[in-house]
């Protein structure tokens, strides 16, 4: 399906597209998620022929009258935008998430 010369991107863009789910994670056969968007599949030691899990996440939103914020359960991350002294950065509590 993909070039040799792929990248986990690449990879992660066509999954997205095949299942219709914009919010996933590509996960190997030993359990290593494929984070690195940039490195070619060899790099991210992805064997030819090797089965790959994609896994859904589901997006969250909440919203104040001057924030929001969206996440999805089980990633690393938030992303706020919006008034910050009402909730539009989340960037102090990161490393909480």
């Amino acid at each position: 399906l993909l070039p040799e010369h792929s990248k986990v991107g690449d990879l992660k863009l066509l999954a997205q597209q095949t299942f219709g789910q914009g919010f996933l994670k590509l996960v190997s056969a030993d359990g290593r998620v494929l984070t690195n968007l940039t490195n070619s599949l060899q790099a991210a030691g992805v064997q030819d022929g090797e089965h790959l899990t994609a896994v859904a996440q589901e997006v969250q939103v909440a919203a104040s009258r001057r924030a929001f914020v969206l996440w999805c359960f089980g990633a690393d991350r938030a992303v706020s935008w919006g008034d910050p002294d009402h909730g539009g950065d989340c960037s102090a509590v990161q490393d909480q998430l």
